[in-house]
């Protein structure tokens, strides 16, 4: 930016505090100007996350920790400076407080506070009247759940006091989610390498965001640029900005916005120098999400030079400089744009070591017709992740044109071209998978999704589930234990790593998922969302207060000793709290029967000691199962088993169950869905698969909640939704953990799907047929053995896991349907060979005999 007057006689000086990221064009501004800079960190090391200033420009450094102030000030005052001033963020404080120290104009130490601290900011203009959100901080996660419910409406936003490019901020729809978010920012470092020791929440501003850039002089501005913000959601809820995109000074809303800002300004007190405001024009009108008296982070003076004629940082230096010529040139104007501009920030997906950065790649990109510059912010050997923030964004282009169809046509190729611009080494997996569910790890082998699978003692010895070779796998004394899956990530060299995501299919998993993640900082099910989709009793009561039927329910705290529990009911049914495949769950008809399984179960030393009473209900048993994103509904198939679980359990049949027809059966989605929404919404799920289990009573309709999964269920469940309906359940639960949306397509087969286990016999099992041979017979799509060959077999069928396989099968009509079970059933139990259990040696020689009669293996004698 030329100016019209003389330069400044020689020794003239500034004062540049924390000269970081766009700061480092203040130097060559003030020297236009014929003036020398000196540099201050305001910390007593530099902050290693901000572009560095090049202090070699500097006249000299200086470090102004808060113990240095005064000593500090008597040196500066001996350079006899014209101006001090901040280079970031973090330097506002110490610049206005220097300034006024020095007798040396700027917008002194009244209100710094309020300039960077986002609570005090928003407080400021609610005293001076200006429209701003509702707001609350603390350094209590508990305590801002609580203000976000009673501000009674969500989504909200959480982020830290004094942060800036989007770093930890959040949108949240509910409380888990404001919890979770609040956990994440407090006790983290910012990005000024400053510990969050509180979070704030805010109402969250419905509408599009704006940036509004300025620079005074004795508080008439000049309006430097205004820009509207085009975003992406990340994964957790987090904002990225894809593209800064120049608007016309006349255009709508830019006059309002610019209107707004002047109050802003005024009831912050920046009256001097450059400030960058991020405003959103909501319903209501204009409200500001922040301010920073500084230059704008994405600001390149070449660039703006092309596109407005003029650049923040040359009218910074010239309105400290020279405010009277300012002054006479700028003040009370706004810019005139000389073409159509944007900046873009490309998002990455990566995570790895940059071994090199393809110089070709960026000049295929530089190369387009709008590019102006390509800011690549990585070298070799730094640390390149998936894009949580601007300051994760690994690539800052610039774009001007003299159409903004241009623009647009060439960030649409920028898409093709930017992940060629970095060669990632050791790029490390993005998701930590507990358990072994095949299906996801299916998911992640099919579309290229590095993992660690986190394998305990029981999946590994039971060896039917196979860990792909294309993902990692992290072996653990406990699979569901926090402690150590910690300790082995820390031995694997994973500690600090960036995972995307924590997932599993383990119902035992859940919390665990969600404390692990919470550490990791990434995303899951929340832990107080899980704990409430593992207690069956606090589920209950989050239905039942949704208005949902549900069954009553008691809780046992030690069912070793039941001598204190209430009995309120008809009949009950007995099961842990946290179980599930209905173990150790029974149904109890009075006070001493209670009392006999209690006796039984202290003779066991059963593990588990708290249970659950409930209320009995009687009906059919239905199942649904579907899945969610961002809260809505996507997919529900509803179904039934054949027999109450516990019906089939006390009469020794194998389980089996279908789901209802959408086109046929429309009558049971019509009765289902609305109550699975009711039951969904008040548990907190938002995203992922679930199984929920119901009782339906066919004589009125009425469905009663009994117990709900955050996950998908288990036997061949998966198997029969994409039998039926097309849906992979196992990708599902994949990309809605990373915060995607599902690629799932619904594709209705005709007819009806079921599954059916196999019993199998008391015994030892020596040969059974094989999944081929069982897929040959009428009607089985898919057959799986679960039980190996030389284990012994218990005949009584105690739980829902009880069993030697399952079948998938089809048919025309419920009818048929139930006589291939029947068929495929016999047919498998007639080609068991199982050797019987608590015989003697000569039973099992006679035994023998039956099972190869062509084998002699009698006692032979020496001839």
């Amino acid at each position: 930016m030329a100016s019209d007057s003389p330069p400044a006689h020689a020794g003239r000086t500034a004062v540049i505090v924390d000269g970081y990221s766009t700061g480092t064009f203040l130097p060559p501004a003030f020297a236009r100007l014929g003036i020398d800079v000196v540099h201050v960190h305001s910390t007593a090391e530099p902050m290693t996350t901000m572009l560095q200033p090049d202090l070699g420009v500097y006249r000299t450094g200086l470090t102004c920790p808060p113990d240095a102030f005064e000593q500090t000030a008597e040196a500066l005052a001996r350079l006899a400076p014209v101006a001090v001033l901040a280079g970031q963020e973090p330097g506002v404080p110490l610049a206005d407080a220097l300034g006024e120290r020095l007798g040396l104009p700027g917008n002194g130490t009244a209100l710094s506070t309020a300039r960077r601290d986002k609570y005090e900011m928003i407080e400021a203009l609610r005293r001076a009247g200006v429209r701003c959100a509702d707001q609350h901080k603390s350094d209590d996660p508990q305590a801002l759940a609580d203000w976000a419910e009673r501000n009674g409406s969500y989504p909200v936003v959480v982020k830290p006091l004094s942060s800036a490019s989007t770093d930890h901020v959040y949108r949240c729809h509910d409380r888990a989610e404001v919890l979770a978010a609040a956990r994440s920012v407090i006790g983290s470092t910012d990005i000024f390498d400053r510990p969050n020791t509180e979070a704030l929440a805010q109402s969250f501003l419905h509408g599009t965001e704006y940036i509004v850039d300025t620079v005074s002089v004795d508080g008439e501005r000049y309006v430097c640029g205004v820009w509207e913000y085009e975003k992406q959601i990340l994964p957790g809820g987090r904002n990225i900005y894809d593209l800064d995109v120049l608007l016309a000074p006349d255009a709508d809303p830019v006059p309002e916005l610019i209107a707004y800002v002047d109050t802003v300004l005024e009831a912050l007190g920046i009256r001097l120098g450059p400030a960058h405001a991020e405003v959103i024009m909501t319903p209501e009108g204009p409200a500001l999400v922040e301010i920073g008296a500084r230059l704008n982070g994405n600001m390149n003076p070449g660039f703006h030079d092309l596109c407005l004629g003029t650049n923040q940082a040359d009218l910074t230096a010239l309105a400290y400089a020279r405010p009277e010529e300012f002054t006479r040139r700028y003040a009370g104007r706004v810019y005139s744009p000389r073409a159509a501009a944007a900046v873009h920030s490309t998002r990455n997906d990566r995570d790895g070591v940059v071994e090199s950065v393809d110089r070709e790649a960026v000049d295929r990109i530089a190369a387009l017709p709008s590019v102006h510059l390509v800011g690549v912010k990585l070298t070799a050997g730094k640390r390149i992740s998936p894009t949580a923030d601007l300051l994760t964004s690994p690539l800052r282009i610039f774009l001007t044109a003299p159409e903004l169809a241009t623009i647009r046509a060439d960030h649409t190729r920028i898409q093709d071209l930017k992940d060629a611009v970095y060669r990632v080494a050791g790029a490390g997996p993005r998701i930590l998978l507990l358990g072994t569910d095949k299906y996801v790890m299916q998911a992640c082998v099919r579309h290229g999704i590095p993992a660690v699978v986190v394998q305990g003692p029981g999946g590994y010895d039971h060896g039917l589930a196979e860990i792909p070779p294309e993902l990692d796998r992290l072996f653990v004394d406990d699979q569901n234990s926090p402690e150590a899956i910690l300790m082995a990530l820390h031995r694997a060299g994973l500690g600090e790593h960036r995972f995307d995501a924590v997932h599993t299919s383990d119902e035992w998993g859940l919390v665990t998922a969600g404390v692990l993640a919470a550490h990791l900082g990434c995303r899951a099910l929340d832990p107080a969302t899980a704990v409430h989709f593992r207690d069956k009793s606090l589920q209950k009561r989050k239905v039942a207060e949704a208005g949902v039927p549900t069954a009553r329910v008691t809780v046992v705290d030690d069912v070793h000793d039941v001598t204190g529990v209430p009995w309120e009911y008809d009949k009950a049914v007995l099961k842990p709290v946290a179980g599930a495949a209905t173990a150790r769950t029974a149904v109890v008809e009075g006070p001493e029967a209670l009392a006999a399984l209690s006796r039984r179960y202290r003779k066991d030393r059963t593990a588990q000691r708290t249970f659950v009473l409930e209320e009995y209900v009687g009906g059919e048993e239905w199942i649904a199962d579907g899945y969610l994103h961002e809260g809505e509904l996507r997919f529900l198939a509803v179904g039934r088993y054949g027999a109450p679980c516990l019906t089939m359990i006390d009469e020794q049949t194998p389980l089996w169950m279908r789901h209802f027809d959408p086109k046929s059966e429309t009558w049971a989605y019509d009765r289902a869905e609305p109550v699975v929404r009711r039951c969904l919404e008040a548990l907190g799920l938002r995203d992922g698969v679930f199984h929920m289990e119901l009782f339906h009573d066919p004589e009125t309709g009425r469905l009663t909640f009994s117990e709900c999964a955050a996950r998908r269920g288990g036997a061949l469940l998966h198997e029969q939704v994409q039998a039926k309906f097309g849906v992979h359940l196992g990708e599902v639960a994949l990309f809605s953990a990373l915060g995607e949306e599902p690629r799932a397509e619904v594709d209705h087969r005709q007819g009806l799907f079921g599954t059916t286990y196999l019993k199998g016999r008391a015994g030892t099992l020596f040969s059974c047929p094989t999944p081929a041979e069982l897929c040959e017979l009428p009607g089985v799509d898919f057959a799986r053995v679960e039980f190996p060959a030389g284990g012994t077999f218990l005949g009584d069928i105690d739980n829902t896991n009880h069993r030697m396989g399952q079948v998938l099968v089809s048919a025309a009509d419920e009818d048929e349907l139930a006589a291939r079970f029947d068929e495929v059933r016999a047919w498998f139990d007639a080609r068991l060979i199982v050797a019987p259990q608590n015989v003697t040696g000569r039973e099992l020689r006679s035994w023998g005999r039956e099972t190869r009669p062509d084998a002699d293996f009698r006692d032979p004698l020496w001839h």
